[in-house]
């Protein structure tokens, strides 16, 4: 009877061991944990699904996130966040090396814009501008990031803030680098958004910077466009994934702007 529970009481200090890792790192993976730990990653994998099963953790692809109740941010865009979950890390970490200290940098709202601004985390002094939650909540914190929040009207499904307010708060800044998320992309034609609201002011944050980059999974590419945002000739870097339909790239290495696949 000893042994079994001094074997649960060292399971239970190493599952707290492995919640106060993803504490100070938001997030990890399995090759970090089990070097931490110095436990096997059969070990690892098994205390994963466990606080996985007690709501403690969200389970990513090669590691976990950890799961914060008070988080409105995760409990609106967690599920969002894991379509397309790898791509759109690597497009956010692209588009973090376009990104240098001392920039101004306009980013809008949305699950692919929220990688972003965990990627800028190690950037150094940046001033942020953005109508997002997510991105107050991944960088506010951060010391060296002044954070600009624009606000207006509160939308609770994209945790963001839209309106003639919003728009005329943008107008009244200049930035080095706008970083913005679309619905759509249509070579020859432009950038969409799927509300009014978003695209006019995604149109606005673009239109206040000197550089924009465009991030966009694959299935943006193509898609069905609504409300215009940015002609294709205003934008210049398109940040997108390689599971692109080769035709479609065809078409985007004829456009103005450069193409990056990450």
């Amino acid at each position: 009877m000893g042994n079994g529970a001094d074997t649960m009481g060292i399971v239970r200090q190493r599952r707290e061991k492995i919640v106060d890792i993803l504490r100070e790192r938001e997030e990890a993976d399995i090759g970090l944990l089990v070097k931490k730990l110095n436990s096997s990653e059969a070990t690892i994998r098994r205390d994963l699904n466990a606080l996985e099963m007690d709501d403690r953790i969200i389970r990513v692809r090669g590691g976990a996130r950890l799961i914060n109740p008070e988080s409105l941010v995760t409990k609106t865009f967690e599920q969002k966040r894991q379509i397309m979950a790898a791509e759109k890390e690597r497009i956010a970490k692209k588009a973090a090396e376009f990104v240098e200290p001392g920039m101004v940098i306009a980013m809008d709202s949305g699950t692919t814009i929220w990688r972003v601004a965990a990627a800028l985390k190690e950037k150094g002094s940046l001033q942020i501008i953005t109508s997002a939650l997510a991105v107050v909540e991944e960088l506010g914190s951060i010391d060296d990031m002044a954070i600009h929040l624009i606000g207006g009207k509160f939308r609770l499904s994209n945790l963001d803030f839209v309106g003639p307010m919003s728009i005329s708060a943008v107008s009244g800044f200049h930035a080095d680098v706008a970083i913005i998320a679309v619905d759509a992309l249509i070579a020859g034609k432009g950038t969409y958004g799927n509300d009014e609201d978003s695209a006019a002011l995604t149109r606005a944050i673009g239109k206040c910077a000197e550089k924009r980059i465009v991030v966009a999974d694959h299935t943006k590419i193509g898609a069905r466009g609504y409300c215009q945002i940015l002609s294709n000739t205003e934008i210049d870097i398109l940040i997108t994934d390689t599971g692109i339909n080769p035709e479609l790239v065809k078409e985007l290495l004829k456009e103005s702007f450069e193409l990056i696949m990450a």
